[in-house]
This record gives structure tokens, sequence and C-alpha cells, in this order.
């Protein structure tokens, strides 16, 4: 039996391959692509992304004068950090494409690559965005590669309002048509308000670091690159107590773990012209604290923003052990120090789709709450 099992692993394997293989030759015919020229995605794949786009921008000075949204209205899926943390860990096969004014960053998903995910971190308004997807789905080569992986929905990540109305009034005149929608709330949140613990509201917040502190743990700050084993280990150990103890998990192994791995020590330099241009490895702020010897939480997070920083800093990943209270609020206040020192003004705390995530990022008390949705699309082949 096992004889067998392992002759069916190989062939699905080789089958795999091959389609990814096909997407490869096919995306490779399409102009302004980017894509992973191997099936590594390390710092040297992050470093052919930041060369593609200064190359673009070069090319393209249309770039130069779309204007990103403000620190309040920045979505999260501007950055190139998200897009290498949820749209390249395997098995997803990523790819950026630029179609006049607007930026796509995409993967093809799922066990058979029948799926697509898509965002738009650069576009210059809602109507020129949804006209170069229907541009770029009519594309002969970019369509028979749809068909060939039987891809029939796609998932676009972080829309807008006006995004989803647009959808909703000028659907027979594109390619897909709206499925579903999955709601979500960003929260924004001005550092330094949340870091002053000021007036009645931070009241909830006070009491937890107060308690934490009263329990005299012995707190320590190590570096990532030198506890990057014992940090997965913390990711993946959270998720299986989360899934025994609650019957669900916020936490994404796989992109957590790619974080650890492609970031775990933001010291490395890409040598890149002009990198001022792009936000950079440098820019990545990680926090990893051992609580009476233990490695026991670890933050992550970036500043959104493309060809600039934005005065928003992405809080991307967040993990503490559970078992030990009041820990989480203590980490996440400790990390927020971190990114308040290196000049940032505002966090994006990521979406939140359960009410007790909710709850709990109250405490912080966000400025600003912003909708998004996640479309299913339909395709019309």
């Amino acid at each position: 039996m096992t004889y067998y099992k392992s002759i069916e692993r190989s062939t699905n394997m080789a089958s795999k391959n091959l389609q990814k293989q096909r997407i490869y030759e096919g995306l490779s015919q399409i102009s302004d692509t980017w894509q992973l020229e191997d099936k590594h995605v390390d710092l040297q794949s992050f470093s052919s992304l930041c060369y593609y786009l200064v190359k673009l921008k070069q090319k393209n000075p249309v770039l130069s004068f779309i204007s990103e949204p403000e620190p309040l209205q920045i979505p999260y899926n501007v950055s190139l950090f998200h897009f290498f943390l949820y749209y390249t860990y395997y098995p997803k096969y990523p790819f950026v494409i630029y179609v006049e004014d607007t930026l796509i960053f995409g993967a093809f998903t799922g066990r058979h690559y029948n799926k697509i995910d898509l965002s738009f971190p650069i576009f210059s308004n809602v109507t020129s965005a949804l006209n170069h997807l229907n541009h770029l789905l009519s594309n002969p080569v970019f369509n028979s590669l749809l068909k060939d992986n039987n891809v029939r929905r796609i998932l676009i990540r972080d829309v807008s309002d006006d995004f989803v109305n647009s959808l909703r009034e000028d659907d027979e005149k594109y390619k897909f048509k709206l499925e579903s929608l999955r709601e979500l709330n960003y929260a924004t949140y001005g550092v330094n308000r949340t870091l002053d613990l000021t007036g009645i509201k931070f009241a909830s917040l006070r009491w937890h670091l107060n308690s934490f502190k009263k329990a005299n743990h012995k707190i320590e700050a190590v570096s990532l690159s030198d506890s990057g084993k014992a940090v997965s280990h913390l990711v993946g150990q959270w998720r299986r107590k989360a899934l025994k103890d609650r019957g669900f998990s916020y936490v994404n192994v796989r992109s957590d773990m790619l974080g650890v791995k492609l970031f775990g020590n933001t010291k490395k330099n890409i040598d890149i012209q002009d990198k001022c241009e792009i936000v950079c490895p440098e820019s990545v702020i990680s926090r990893v604290l051992k609580v009476d010897g233990v490695i026991a939480a670890f933050n992550l997070g970036y500043p959104l923003g493309i060809f600039k920083k934005q005065d928003v800093f992405a809080h991307a990943i967040g993990i503490s052990d559970i078992s030990i209270s009041h820990l989480a609020e203590y980490a996440q206040y400790d990390f927020w120090k971190q990114i308040y020192k290196a000049g940032f003004s505002h966090i994006n705390d990521g979406p939140t789709w359960r009410d007790d995530l909710e709850m709990y990022k109250d405490k912080f008390r966000p400025i600003e709450k912003k909708r998004y949705y996640w479309a299913t699309l339909n395709l019309r082949l």
C-alpha cells in the first residue's frame, strides 16, 4: 500500500510541476509581468520583484503621478511584504502584472491551480482597474491559462464600497460577475494615543498591562534571526492549542512561517539601484520575547506603501503563548513602542472577521475603522 501511495504522490507532483511550467510559459508571453524565476521563495525572489518595480516605474512615469491614499485610507494590501506573505507561500504560484495605470498582484491557487487571488495595490480609479482586469482576462494567452487550469472564479482581496458598487452597476459589460462578498473591517490606530494609555477608554488595556507586570515574569527581547526555529515552533504550537481549546485559529501558519524565514534577519541588504524608491526588507520590524526563559511572543510588521513609505505601519503577525495571562496585550504594546520609535504615527492592525477578535483589538482604541470586502467573481469565459 505504501508503495502505491508513493507512486501516486510522485504522479501528482509531476502533474503539478507540469502545470506550473505551463503557467510560467504562458505568463512569460505577457508584457510587464513578474513571476518567480524558480520554485524557491527567498530574499532573492523578493529582490527580483523590487528590480521589476524599479524598472516599471522608470518605463512608466505615470506611476509617479498615481497618488497613494492618505494614511487613514490606505488599504492593507498596498505592500510588497503583504504580497510575499499571502500570495507566494507554497503551493501558490504568484505573479504581478502591470496594465497601463494598474498594478495587479495575483496568484494561481488551489490544489490544481484552478483558482486565482488578486488585489490592486496601485490603480488610478475603480473604473480603470475593472477595465484593465477585463482586458487581462481577454488576453488570448491569459485566457488560455484560465481555460487550461479550469479557473472559474477569482477572489479579489480588499476592495472598497466604490469597487463593489461599480461591479454591481456595470455587471454586464465585464467578463466576470459578482458572486459573493465577505466583509472585513480594518482598524487604524494613533500609536502615540494608544501608548499614552490616557483616559477611561484605555482602562481595560491598563488593567491587562498592570496584571502582567504584577506577575513578575522575567522578560527578555531576542532577535528573530537567532530564534527562528523556536518562533516557528511557537507559531505551530499556538495554532494547535487554539484549535484544541477554541475550535478555531487566527493563524495562517504558512504565511507566518514565511515571514520568519524571509525576514528573520532584517539587516540583510538587497543591492538595488534607486532602492530608496522601494520599501525594502530593512523596513521590517520584528520583536521576539522570552518569558521566564522561553520564547513566548512574536510580532512582525512592515510599512504600507509601494514606492514610498506611508506613515502607516502594518502589524501583520502577532503570536503569544495563550497560556500566559495578559501576555498578548503586553507583547503587542511592547511591539507598538518599537514601531513608534521607528517614526510611525499610525498602525493598521489587519482584518477583523470575528467578534471576539474585534473585541480584543478594540482594547487598543482605533481612531478609524474602514470597511473592505473580499469579492468572489464568476468568470464568463
